[in-house]
């Protein structure tokens, strides 16, 4: 997890050469794909479990991944969506709450 973590950090430095909701975009950006990173780490490291248990461990964590991931996918098209204003801004908020199972 390391490297995600490392990874994250370049990402994250890459955004100071933007300003203003392009830079809190690419920060949400960087962390979701930290988030994503680290889920699949942990699955991996769950799956590689040799008990009797695996399979269901496995399972859970790649749900727990899932949610994870799905959670920071939310979280970019939400501050995409403050770039808009008004009504706009209301419905790119909303589609962004129902495809992301918000509410």
């Amino acid at each position: 997890m390391a490297k995600v973590d490392a990874d994250y950090a370049v990402a994250k430095e890459k955004c100071d050469d933007f300003s203003g909701n392009a830079k809190d975009v690419c920060v949400k950006e960087a962390k979701a794909a930290q988030v994503k990173g680290k889920s699949d780490a942990k699955v991996a490291h769950v799956a590689n479990d040799t008990s009797r248990t695996a399979a269901a461990k496995t399972e859970d964590a790649r749900k727990d991944a899932a949610e994870d991931k799905r959670d920071a996918n939310y979280k970019v098209a939400v501050e995409k969506c403050d770039a808009l204003s008004g009504d706009a801004k209301d419905q790119c908020v909303k589609n962004a709450k129902v495809r992301y199972g918000k509410t």
